[in-house]
């Protein structure tokens, strides 16, 4: 089947894989090749609160970003049909806040543990995000909704 044919972008694996198949390889690198240029986790330290909000902030984007697409009554998995595009909340800012929360939870998870090799693995995660999921979907997208989902690249940031 090609892409011309299926309804969906036709992604590799789905996108919550991504985050966690790197949190699983920061864990085992701590273990194997330990770093330690982040302090221990304390309870009220500065890296920890940072990493709180990190995770809150990252968490409650992606349930907002989900709830979004419910409420304008398409499927937020990609592996189904898009339906709609979804222009409004924080997609006014940025045309993926799910991933955006993916990289924000992603962070804060790294900070609250002391997972170095997560903040190293960071930048990675997002180029892997950007090229593997985010430009599939966006050439589905613009297969799909055309001059309506140009006009959103246009007025809207891929990522902030």
């Amino acid at each position: 089947m090609s892409d011309m044919d299926r309804d969906n972008p036709g992604l590799p694996h789905l996108p919550p894989t991504y985050p966690v198949g790197f949190l699983v390889l920061a864990i085992i690198l701590e273990f194997v090749v330990p770093l330690r240029f982040l302090v221990a986790p304390a309870v009220w330290s500065p890296q920890t609160l940072v990493g709180g909000v990190l995770l809150v902030a990252g968490l409650a984007l992606d349930i907002w970003a989900f709830r979004l697409f419910r409420a304008a009554g398409t499927n937020p998995e990609p592996f189904k049909p898009t339906t709609a595009i979804v222009a409004n909340g924080p997609y006014r800012f940025t045309r993926n806040p799910m991933y955006v929360g993916f990289l924000l939870s992603f962070t804060g998870i790294g900070l609250l543990f002391a997972l170095e090799w997560a903040l190293i693995g960071l930048p990675i995660l997002w180029f892997v995000l950007d090229r593997v999921v985010v430009r599939r979907e966006e050439a589905y997208l613009a297969r799909k909704f055309g001059a309506g989902y140009e006009a959103f690249l246009a007025k809207t940031r891929r990522w902030l």
